[in-house]
């Protein structure tokens, strides 16, 4: 019986110390999207994690192994979210027009729910630090697949990368002149879909 609850307590501590472990990790995601790489530091996580300083580092090698874990959660999303799309054409069909098509790109491709001008700084940084730099390529791979399956249910001879391109060439550029990074994207890929004949839709 004492063995027993030796067990159980070391369970529940261990499952407290993951939470606590979780709560950091996410509370650095957030700020990595908000303010980039080198926004994260121990002490913005500890205060936006309601932790103390100390538990952002005994988790933890250093920041290097911070940041690759907060880049591991933002990036395993922005590849749920394109993985996503792909259910629901399983679901519903692919997209009836050009139109429902540039929707359906821009669902796989941005983010809906967070700032996008953010979400740009966030990917650009990332060649200046080597564990997001590392996270962000094994997403990149991923986040072509599903794009890719996304493209073939429209029956789309282009690439995932041509549309990344584009969507996120356009970007970069809204962001330049201070214009609006969604319909901006949304603009430059019909016009890309119209002008070559990218997809099969009316």
């Amino acid at each position: 019986m004492a063995e027993e609850g030796r067990s159980v307590t070391e369970s529940a501590r261990l499952t407290k110390g993951e939470q606590r472990r979780q709560s950091i990790v996410e509370a650095a995601a957030k700020i990595l999207n908000e303010e980039g790489p080198a926004g994260v530091t121990h002490r913005k996580v500890a205060t936006r994690a309601s932790a103390s300083l100390s538990a952002t580092t005994y988790y933890f090698t250093g920041l290097d192994d911070l940041l690759g874990q907060a880049a591991t959660l933002n990036f395993g999303r922005w590849v749920a979210r394109a993985n996503r799309v792909v259910e629901t054409l399983e679901e519903s069909g692919p997209p009836q027009s050009v139109d429902q098509a540039v929707d359906v790109i821009l669902r796989a491709c941005l983010p809906e729910d967070e700032n996008l001008e953010n979400h740009y700084v966030q990917l650009v940084a990332a060649t200046e630090f080597p564990e997001v730099h590392k996270q962000y390529n094994k997403s990149r791979n991923l986040l072509d697949e599903a794009i890719e399956q996304v493209l073939s249910w429209m029956k789309s001879s282009v690439s995932a990368q041509l549309v990344l391109t584009i969507v996120d060439g356009a970007a970069v550029q809204a962001i330049s002149e201070g214009r609006d990074v969604r319909e901006t994207a949304r603009e430059r890929v019909r016009e890309f879909f119209i002008r070559v004949g990218a997809i099969p839709l009316k």
